[in-house]
C-alpha cells in the first residue's frame, strides 16, 4: 500500500458524497434506467449506484451487510427492481421516502 496517498482516494468519494444532491440522485439512477425488460442488463453506472445505495444503508444500519453483497449480485433490470422492491419497504418506513 502505497502510504504517500494519505486519504486521497476516500477523500474523493467523501466529497463527491458530500457535495451531492436530490437531483443528483436522480440523475445518477434515472428511472429510465429501470424500465426496460426484466432481461435487460442493467447499465455498469446503475449497478455502482445501487452497491453505493446499499452500502450507505449498511453503515446507517438501515440493512444488513448481506444487501452489499446481493447488490453486486444484480446483473439485469429485473434482478434490480427485486433487490429495491425488497428493501424499499424498510428504508421508506425509516427515512420517509
Amino acid at each position: 500500500m502505497n502510504n504517500d496517498r494519505g486519504i486521497k482516494d476516500e477523500a474523493f468519494v467523501r466529497k463527491a458524497l458530500d457535495i451531492a444532491t436530490f437531483d443528483d440522485g436522480r440523475w445518477i439512477a434515472n428511472q429510465g434506467q429501470f424500465n426496460g425488460k426484466d432481461s435487460d442488463t442493467l447499465e455498469a453506472s446503475v449497478k455502482a449506484a445501487l452497491v453505493t445505495s446499499a452500502s450507505i444503508y449498511v453503515q446507517k444500519e438501515k440493512l444488513e451487510e448481506s444487501s452489499i453483497t446481493e447488490a453486486l449480485n444484480v446483473k439485469t433490470v429485473g434482478d434490480a427492481r427485486e433487490f429495491i422492491d425488497k428493501y424499499h419497504d424498510k428504508i421508506a418506513k425509516d427515512l420517509k421516502a
